[in-house]
């Protein structure tokens, strides 16, 4: 696998994913979330976004025009369900990336936790939240969210 031909893997398995993720993005520089979208082939779709600086708290009320006022987790997700129907993708994949080890802090934990809450109640297929650390790619599971 190189980086030239990435976009043409079918990720079947989360070890696929996990690999291709590592390649891609490679280690942990600052904070921010990556949003992936898989085709419906499970390939990585367009487009791949890096966000910096979003809030600290997923659970913080804010107030918008169009949904009123709700959390910064259920403002990302209903922005990325958009974004998927929009540019036809499947599904979704969220890499929380920051320096440091691959333990899971709790920072990552409250938004991992709060962003697949969200993505059950809308529907959002979510087929996986990895951590990019400073030595390489960690998928989250169940536990890591609790």
């Amino acid at each position: 696998m190189n980086p030239e031909t990435l976009r043409d893997h079918v990720l079947e398995s989360d070890d696929d994913l996990r690999d291709v993720l590592e390649l891609l993005l490679q280690q942990a520089g600052q904070r921010q979330l990556w949003l992936l979208f898989l085709d419906g082939r499970g390939r990585i779709g367009e487009p791949l976004i890096p966000m910096a600086d979003y809030p600290e708290d997923p659970l913080e009320v804010v107030t918008t025009d169009d949904l009123g006022e709700v959390t910064h987790a259920h403002l990302l997700s209903q922005r990325i369900r958009g974004l998927r129907e929009l540019t036809g993708n499947a599904a979704v994949v969220l890499v929380w990336e920051r320096v440091g080890g691959e333990d899971v802090d709790v920072d990552v934990r409250a938004w991992a936790r709060a962003m697949k809450r969200e993505a059950a109640l809308l529907g959002i297929p979510l087929r996986a939240q990895l951590l990019l650390h400073t030595h390489g790619v960690r998928q989250l599971h169940a536990d890591d969210v609790l």
